[in-house]
């Protein structure tokens, strides 16, 4: 009887404190994809930041103004090389080439995150939302989750579990981008998922007074490192990198690209379609090339259990998506 009343009890307890996300990129199962990828095909080549206050509720402090917009150009350039947006700071970049909906993830976002030395499952993280904009004008946010607490506020050496966070720029540390799939952006006419021209980062005030704080897509505050009143104040922004641009993906005029690869989760062998097959590449989620091959049937089975990017060359064009080995 009185295990039976635990488990219900246990059934009652809100889903939310058991969630869990994608884990920190030292962890099996992470997405974090590191700077050396190649499955990276081009940079941010522009950027222009609005900054926020070092400290939202004592404007006479002053706006952040460590770094300038050129730090969050081309590759990452690590812990230093950044620019910072403070409370509620906004950077807009765009590309030389619009960013296209493909399956998997079609860019990531670097901020300059580190571990925790005391609580290795934490990281400093200052969380950004993510926007895109097909147009510049109209901006659409990636919906957002976070389970960490908000009874207590993190202060500004606070640190955060990466896996009670999902879809926030700043989820991992220096060098190791956050990836974002377009298929997560709710559907809107004004948005061309095929042709992103614009991503916006808007620096999350992490403060859980209410008369401050942000909210995610589900309601829930936003907790992390607050107040920040210095220079480099909120989130610190390195780069945006490309994974799928139309630069690199060109569609015939006669149609869409097909490309499948199934089955997916797969225990073995992978299928490949795809016309004018040049070569397949599976990378580990660090971005190491684990397998090369020109053939339409590829066998997995002496790969450990996890996530992988598969990058598909044809002639025309090439596609990454993201499988995941059971």
């Amino acid at each position: 009887m009185i295990k039976r009343i635990s488990i219900l009890v246990l059934a009652m307890v809100p889903v939310a404190l058991w969630a869990q996300f994608a884990p920190a990129q030292d962890k099996p199962g992470t997405t974090a994809m590191h700077a050396d990828s190649s499955a990276f095909v081009a940079w941010a080549t522009g950027c222009t930041v609005e900054r926020g206050p070092m400290r939202i509720d004592k404007p006479d402090l002053g706006v952040a103004s460590f770094g300038d917009e050129t730090l969050a150009l081309g590759v990452p350039g690590g812990t230093m090389d950044v620019v910072s947006l403070g409370d509620g700071g906004v950077a807009t970049l765009t590309f030389a080439s619009p960013i296209c909906n493909k399956p998997g993830p079609d860019f990531a976002v670097f901020e300059n995150g580190f571990a925790n030395a005391q609580n290795p499952d934490t990281w400093a993280l200052e969380l950004g939302f993510v926007e895109v904009s097909s147009d510049g004008v109209n901006f659409f946010r990636f919906p957002a989750v976070t389970y960490v607490q908000t009874e207590t506020q993190l202060g500004n050496a606070g640190s955060i579990n990466p896996a009670q966070l999902h879809n926030f720029a700043s989820k991992y540390g220096a060098f190791y981008g956050t990836p974002f799939d377009l298929d997560e952006v709710e559907d809107n006419a004004l948005l061309d998922k095929s042709k992103i021209t614009h991503v916006r980062i808007v620096d999350v005030v992490g403060c859980i007074d209410p008369e401050y704080a942000t909210y995610d897509s589900e309601g829930h505050i936003v907790n992390d490192p607050w107040p920040t009143p210095f220079a480099s104040s909120g989130m610190d922004l390195d780069a945006v990198g490309v994974i799928h641009d139309l630069a690199h993906f060109d569609v015939p005029e006669n149609g869409e690209k097909v490309v499948s690869l199934y089955p997916n989760p797969v225990k073995d062998r992978l299928f490949v379609k795809a016309e004018n097959l040049q070569s397949v590449e599976v990378y580990n989620t660090v971005g190491q090339l684990v397998m090369m091959t020109a053939e339409e049937t590829i066998d997995l089975s002496a790969l450990t259990d996890g996530i992988y990017l598969v990058r598909v060359v044809c002639e025309d064009g090439m596609i990454t998506q993201r499988i995941v080995k059971q």
